[in-house]
Formats: structure tokens, sequence, C-alpha cells
């Protein structure tokens, strides 16, 4: 049998996978700015937000639904957040 290298794709946590998928919308801005303002506790509650709206719904549940978390990915919200993000950590 000959050497094969075997490459394993790890699977992202729900949080590493929100991460890359906040990064990957733009809707938080783009860049340094925004690595450094998602290793703070002002990014948490957003981070959770956003996995839990991307999480499959559960159990019995058709979709999942989270009020506060629609207050806190609210389109003209996030583009404010994006220019505080800059301002604060660009």
């Amino acid at each position: 049998m000959p050497n094969r290298l075997i490459v394993r794709r790890r699977k992202l946590t729900d949080f590493a996978q929100a991460r890359l998928d906040m990064f990957e919308s733009g809707l938080f801005g783009q860049g340094n700015a925004f690595w450094r303002w998602i290793a703070t506790d002002e990014a948490r509650p957003y981070l959770a937000a956003f996995a839990a709206d991307r999480a499959p719904p559960s159990g019995s549940e058709f979709f999942a639904a989270d009020l506060t978390a629609e207050d806190l990915l609210a389109s003209d919200h996030l583009a404010e957040l994006a220019q505080k993000i800059e301002a604060a950590h660009g």
C-alpha cells in the first residue's frame, strides 16, 4: 500500500463557524478591526445571536426563533455597529 497523506477536515465548533460566518458576511465590518472586536466581551451577545440564527432547529421545532437575536441582527443596527467597531478597533 503506498504512503498517502491523509487530510482530515476539522469540524468547526458552532462559535468558530459563527465567527467565520460573521466575518464573511461583512455585516460587522471586515479586516483587523473585526478580529480585535470579536475577542471582546462586547461581541459575545452578537456571536451567540449569530450562532443561534444559523443553527438548525432541534427536536420538534419547525424553526428556531430567538427574538432578541432579531433585534441584535437588524441590518440598521449592524451598519451602525460596523462603524463603531472600525472606530474603536481599527
